[in-house]
């Protein structure tokens, strides 16, 4: 029988039957609602049983990717924190080092500079008194040269013709070493 049939009959008697609450007065109406609920539950169960689990494990699934992502991001997060602590912790540490190193390096450039300013005044000095001895040796040379040219020019001079060339090299000679010997 038709469902539509069976509904205008119940609604043409009035309605009134005797209803229990587990089993209704009308049990046409109770065959017809069972087997149309199987039906409905058999269909959703044959078409959309499958549609459903393929949503709700990819909801899984998707959950379960997003938990493992967010675990990953953490963990490197984690990781990353703890290499920049490190670096911290390093870089007082090589700052120290650094620190260190500069003073070392300063005191021994400084030990050199004194080193090599006592060696060049040193050598300056040596190079000062080699000079003015040198020229101290020159300017004797040199006035002995001038001294030996005008004493013979003035004893020329002097004795023009009255002495000999030997008497007049050996007063020269004894002029030039009495004024060698005063300086």
């Amino acid at each position: 029988m038709n469902f539509f049939v069976l509904a205008s009959e119940a609604a043409g008697e009035g309605g009134h039957h005797a209803n229990s609450f587990i089993i209704p007065g009308d049990t046409n109406e109770v065959i017809w609602g069972t087997i149309s609920f199987t039906l409905i539950v058999l269909l959703f169960l044959w078409k959309g049983l499958g549609p459903v689990k393929t949503m709700w494990n990819g909801r899984i699934d998707r959950i379960r990717n997003e938990v493992t992502a967010a675990a990953d991001t953490r963990a490197a997060a984690e990781a990353k924190l703890a290499e920049v602590e490190s670096n911290i912790a390093n870089a007082a540490d090589e700052r120290q080092r650094i620190i260190a190193g500069a003073r070392t390096d300063a005191q021994t450039v400084k030990a050199q500079i004194i080193t090599r300013a006592g060696t060049d005044a040193a050598d300056l000095k040596a190079r000062g008194l080699a000079d003015a001895e040198s020229a101290k040796s020159q300017a004797t040379s040199d006035l002995q040269a001038e001294i030996g040219v005008l004493a013979l020019g003035a004893a020329e001079k002097v004795v023009a013709n009255s002495l000999d060339a030997a008497t007049q090299t050996e007063l020269i000679d004894s002029y030039i070493n009495s004024v060698g010997a005063g300086s």
